[in-house]
C-alpha cells in the first residue's frame, strides 16, 4: 500500500502540477526564515514625534522594530554673544539585547554636565584593594 503525499494544485491546458507536503514545509519555513528582521540595521522607524515651540523648547521620541525607545526634551537659552548660552535637556532611552534582556537609561544634561542613572553603569565603591590588583 502506498499513500500519495502530493496534492493537486493546478490544472491549465493538461498539465498537472503536484505539490507534495514536504514542499509546502519547505516553502512555509522560508517564508518564515525571509519574514524575520534580518538585521538591526534592517530596523524601520515605527513612530517618531517632533516639537519644537517657539520658546526654543522641544520633545522629541522615536521607536524603531528593533526595540529602540528614545525620548528627550529640553530648551535652549541664548546668552548674550552669538553662539553662547545653555541648554539643559533631559530625557531617556531603552534598548533590548540579543539576549533579551532591557537596558534603560533616563538623564539630565544642564550646566552642571552629563548625569546618566540607570542600573546598567557600574558603580565604584571608592576603594581598590591594591593586593586584588596584582592577583
Amino acid at each position: 500500500m502506498t499513500i500519495d503525499l502530493c496534492i493537486p494544485y493546478a490544472e491549465e491546458n493538461m498539465w498537472y502540477t503536484e505539490v507534495c507536503d514536504t514542499e509546502v514545509i519547505v516553502l512555509c519555513l522560508a517564508a518564515v526564515a525571509l519574514a524575520r528582521p534580518q538585521s538591526e540595521r534592517d530596523a524601520q522607524i515605527i513612530l517618531y514625534d517632533h516639537e519644537l515651540r517657539e520658546d526654543q523648547s522641544w520633545d522629541t521620541a522615536y521607536e524603531t522594530s528593533n526595540g529602540i525607545a528614545v525620548e528627550d526634551s529640553g530648551i535652549q537659552y541664548p546668552g548674550a554673544e552669538p553662539e553662547t548660552g545653555n541648554q539643559v535637556k533631559s530625557g531617556s532611552f531603552e534598548f533590548k539585547h540579543p539576549d533579551g534582556t532591557i537596558t534603560y537609561l533616563s538623564y539630565i544634561s544642564d550646566e552642571d554636565g552629563y548625569r546618566p542613572e540607570s542600573d546598567a553603569i557600574p558603580t565604584f565603591n571608592g576603594r581598590v584593594d591594591i593586593q586584588d590588583a596584582y592577583q
